[in-house]
């Protein structure tokens, strides 16, 4: 795969209304994701980065600014259109994964193909195989209440991969899991951009896992770095503890 540009945020900009003021969630961002990139977004509660994923995918329009994805200018696309393409190219992890627990496991990890349409037979094949990739194969025809918070987790990596999309996004996809079943999460993440080419986005407040990141991308306040500047520097500050463990 080339180190092609597959986002590129051009002055980013979201304002809400609170009552009679504005709240500016995104102050002008503009930054590119490589095909080949690991990307981590990391800074406080509150500092936009959620809202930053979501103008991303296409979820949350931007008061200015535009998204290019792969050169798609995704907010000049149709809402109907636009909730297409996300659906086909960009693959969600969610913190807590949603699951029919009426079904087995691979029915789960199929249903967006059989949302869609696709026959049984084959859209469980391609499951069982995602299953396979992220090592929960043995666990296809268990019911989900068997299976503990990091194999759910995992599972829905493999069901965000269903439609074999160009990007992975992840939203603290550890934020409810203990420290072994997040390490184990966070290596699947690393496989999968390193053996299996995906571009991952992810957004997390656990910044011991930054150096498995192409590309770090520090959030203060509506704003991003990606270098020794200011915001990057007020972000460190506030997790000096972590980063000083980092650099031992």
């Amino acid at each position: 795969m080339s180190h092609e540009t597959i986002i590129k945020a051009e002055d980013l900009k979201k304002d809400f209304d609170l009552g009679k003021s504005k709240y500016e969630a995104l102050k002008g961002i503009s930054l590119e994701i490589k095909s080949t990139d690991f990307a981590i977004i990391y800074g406080p509660s509150g500092c936009g980065k959620s809202t930053l994923l979501n103008t991303i995918t296409g979820l949350e329009q931007p008061t200015s600014g535009r998204i290019m994805v792969r050169n798609n200018d995704i907010y000049k696309m149709s809402e109907n259109d636009r909730s297409r393409f996300r659906a086909s190219k960009f693959g969600i992890v969610f913190q807590q994964p949603l699951w029919v627990k009426a079904m087995d496991l691979v029915h789960n990890v199929a249903m967006p193909l059989l949302i869609d349409g696709e026959k049984e037979k084959r859209a469980c094949t391609k499951a069982v195989d995602l299953l396979n990739d992220v090592g929960m194969i043995k666990y296809a025809n268990h019911k989900l209440s068997e299976l503990s918070g990091g194999q759910q987790q995992r599972a829905g990596i493999a069901r965000a991969l269903i439609h074999n999309p160009w990007i992975l996004i992840a939203d603290e996809p550890t934020g409810n899991l203990d420290t072994h079943s997040a390490d184990e999460v966070m290596k699947l993440f690393q496989k999968l951009n390193v053996l299996h080419k995906r571009t991952i986005i992810m957004v997390t407040h656990n910044l011991i896992y930054l150096p498995l990141a192409t590309k770090k991308i520090a959030m203060k306040d509506g704003l991003v770095s990606e270098g020794e500047t200011e915001v990057n520097e007020l972000v460190k500050n506030e997790y000096e503890s972590v980063f000083g463990q980092e650099g031992e």
